[in-house]
């Protein structure tokens, strides 16, 4: 909420805030992965956090930030719906199943 409320009022950015929003998310779908369901509410909150991020890129104070930001989100989300996490994902690794 820190992080959306001063971006929407103020166009701030509260990079400590997104960065503990972001570990969180991580840890979240390290703690979700493989689950057959999945705390519907928490998802969406995470999936809305994105869109807003996304949506306030270009008004706020460094729009490729803010943007990247909302990609950061985005992948996290995309993975927890994955049944996956950070962690499968290794850079320059196939990924073969």
């Amino acid at each position: 909420m820190e992080l959306v409320a001063a971006l929407q009022s103020t166009k701030e950015i509260k990079q400590q805030a997104f960065e503990r929003l972001d570990s969180a998310s991580r840890e979240l779908a390290q703690l979700l992965k493989g689950a057959e369901q999945l705390p519907r509410q928490i998802v969406n909150d995470l999936y809305l956090t994105a869109k807003i991020l996304e949506n306030e890129a270009p008004y706020s104070k460094d729009s490729a930030l803010v943007a990247q930001m909302a990609s950061e989100l985005y992948m996290t989300f995309d993975l927890i719906l994955l049944g996956e996490s950070h962690e499968d994902r290794i850079p320059g690794v196939p990924r073969i199943r």
